[in-house]
């Protein structure tokens, strides 16, 4: 692989990272307009399916899946519909930022189930890194400030724990294939997941403002983009390069936050952040380090 392709395969992961993080303080730019968390992601996740559909058609690639891996796949679906309404649902009490901290703490939630199951070693540095991302959290959340909302945090937890289960069990179904089929079917299980809940509990609900209508259009459309970004990336560098590149998500939603929400977080919050991004960072790095090893020795 030449240095420019990594580059541009980092720059790739980066434009998605930042659309991930647009998409989610759009949510809330919507909500205010009138919206709701079921709405948004009915929409989101019908658009996504949309688009990768769109690409496999134009390459041709077949969309069929033996029954078994289709039947997976539609199930982690419906794991992929419950984390993404802890992550949108969370915003609803917590700022933008704290919630994408805790649902980006799920890189050393898999390391642990790895540790847990046997399929890898315990190292110090990952130990140290859950230790410094615990204490990040706790200064990011100002566990003492008391006005935490435990509602939130709750729903962003879940979050982190459903992408865990998420990334665990799509590595199985999908293993040395092509993931876009998974993908596709992953998406439209979540969307007719969100359209029956929405269509059962009667709350579809439009904005009623120019400023929501205009984050209900681009929030989606930032989403369904960043997904394509990320397999254009994954395929030119691999997962791993492309991983540590989405770090900036947090970042960006610190950012995002502030300019268009006005959540402006303390300087003891923002390291706790720092922290956090940090520890995860460390993580990744020594994922990539373990996966390049492997692959010398496997030559």
């Amino acid at each position: 692989m030449s240095r420019q392709t990594t580059l541009f395969a980092a720059a790739l992961a980066s434009a998605a990272a930042i659309g991930f993080a647009f998409n989610t303080t759009a949510a809330k730019v919507a909500y205010a307009g009138g919206t709701n968390p079921l709405s948004y992601l009915t929409l989101r996740s019908a658009l996504a399916a949309l688009l990768v559909l769109t690409i496999l058609l134009l390459a041709r690639r077949s969309l069929h899946l033996p029954l078994r891996r289709r039947l997976a796949a539609l199930g982690i679906g419906a794991i992929l519909a419950l984390y993404s309404y802890g992550v949108l649902g969370s915003i609803q009490f917590i700022p933008v930022a704290l919630a994408i901290l805790i649902f980006y703490t799920f890189p050393l939630l898999t390391s642990v189930y790895m540790w847990v199951t046997g399929r890898a070693q315990p190292t110090w540095a990952t130990a140290a890194a859950l230790v410094v991302a615990f204490v990040g959290l706790a200064l990011a959340l100002d566990v003492t400030g008391g006005h935490l909302s435990l509602a939130g945090v709750a729903l962003a937890a879940m979050a982190a724990l459903g992408i865990t289960a998420v990334i665990v069990l799509n590595n199985r179904v999908v293993g040395e294939g092509d993931s876009r089929p998974v993908t596709l079917h992953m998406m439209v299980s979540a969307t007719t997941i969100f359209a029956v809940i929405t269509w059962a509990a009667g709350d579809f609900a439009l904005p009623s403002t120019a400023t929501g209508w205009t984050a209900f259009a681009l929030g989606p459309m930032a989403y369904a983009a960043a997904i394509v970004t990320i397999f254009i990336a994954m395929s030119l560098a691999g997962p791993v390069p492309t991983s540590l590149s989405m770090n900036l998500e947090p970042v960006a939603s610190m950012l995002f936050g502030f300019l268009a929400l006005g959540e402006a977080l303390s300087p003891v919050q923002i390291l706790g952040g720092g922290l956090v991004i940090a520890a995860v960072l460390s993580v990744r790095l020594t994922d990539a380090r373990r996966s390049a090893r492997a692959g010398e020795e496997s030559q």
